[in-house]
């Protein structure tokens, strides 16, 4: 038996990742249990590949502290001595695996690329030395497993079954030192490298011998994806970006980008080990041999003078959206 925590976006929707826990638990057992905490979803929506859904409604000021998932989750798991629980890795779900492993006295194991049963145990898949190397071990069957999203197969996201729901109504409590203010969605010069879903990285081809500053059209895309923006080895040695946004391994790796614009980056073995974890990647460069777009799933070929303000408008067209402010790369439809 395995219990999956489904992943929510807002406290109101499935995430993709949902699904594709569901798809991997089925590894690990005969039955698969879905538990959602949430802030007010629509039940109908529920459309997963399990046995069973438990549900527990929080309030929605709530709903974004993590000591009262864990305190919920403890209650529900209590008696249920006998399964593996499996997340999908973010900071809030490593968060609550983390305090949940404290509080059941579980075996943790973080950021997994796979899991299956063997016998008695689960042996599992990990990357070790920054992705260099691949670490195999054993673990309990009653273990808390989170997955690197990055390795998570992309499926289906709805299924014809519904699996039937089961209201719970637990009080939990969490710790009363800690409560939920505001939410506050940040601008594109906010967001970090490694907390983006999207992010846009430039190269020595956007680089001006002339001083003509041509960055005003990236900063114009980076508005439309609410995306930060940072670079290779070569960008950040040209100033076209702050040190700490050097994209490689020499710099920063996106671990939770699901989205990657490269522009006017060749594609260094360096800087495509940073990005190798990215779900999408589109390249554009007017050299049509650049290694960039072996690794694109979506290659352009031009001058990024040209494609970049083609793009935007594209996007803007595409949703309907008559100004770049504020616009995330979701609202997109990206």
């Amino acid at each position: 038996m395995t219990l999956c925590y489904i992943p929510l976006l807002d406290g109101k929707q499935i995430k993709p990742e949902g699904y594709a826990l569901v798809e991997q638990a089925k590894k690990l057992g005969d039955s698969v249990t879905a538990f959602i905490i949430h802030c007010g979803i629509d039940e109908q929506t529920i459309r997963l590949d399990c046995e069973d859904v438990h549900l527990i409604e929080l309030p929605e000021k709530q709903w974004p502290i993590s000591s009262i998932h864990i305190e919920a989750f403890r209650s529900f798991q209590e008696k249920r001595t006998d399964e593996a629980i499996l997340f999908s890795s973010s900071p809030m779900a490593n968060e609550i695996a983390a305090g949940l492993a404290f509080k059941l006295d579980r075996p943790l194991v973080n950021n997994v690329m796979d899991a299956v049963r063997e016998n008695q145990h689960l042996s599992i898949k990990k990357e070790v030395y920054g992705g260099k190397a691949c670490l195999y071990d054993e673990t309990g069957l009653c273990s808390i497993i989170t997955y690197d999203s990055a390795f998570l197969p992309p499926v289906k996201s709805e299924t014809d079954r519904r699996a039937p729901a089961f209201h719970l109504h637990i009080k939990a409590e969490g710790n009363a030192n800690i409560r939920f203010i505001e939410k506050k969605k940040l601008g594109w010069e906010e967001i970090g490298l490694t907390e983006a879903a999207c992010v846009i990285g430039i190269g020595r081809g956007v680089y001006s011998l002339d001083g003509n500053n041509r960055l005003d059209m990236i900063k114009e895309l980076a508005k439309v994806f609410n995306a930060p923006v940072g670079g290779s080895k070569v960008a950040d040695e040209l100033k076209l970006v702050p040190k700490e946004r050097r994209i490689g391994s020499s710099g920063v790796s996106l671990d939770q980008a699901d989205i990657y614009i490269a522009i006017g980056i060749s594609g260094s073995s360096q800087h495509l080990d940073g990005i190798k974890n990215v779900k999408h990647i589109l390249a554009i460069n007017i050299d049509p041999a650049a290694p960039i777009f072996k690794r694109a799933d979506l290659g352009i070929v031009s001058d990024f003078k040209e494609a970049v303000p083609q793009l935007v408008e594209i996007i803007k067209n595409k949703s309907g959206v008559n100004n770049s402010e504020n616009i995330s790369h979701l609202k997109a439809s990206v």
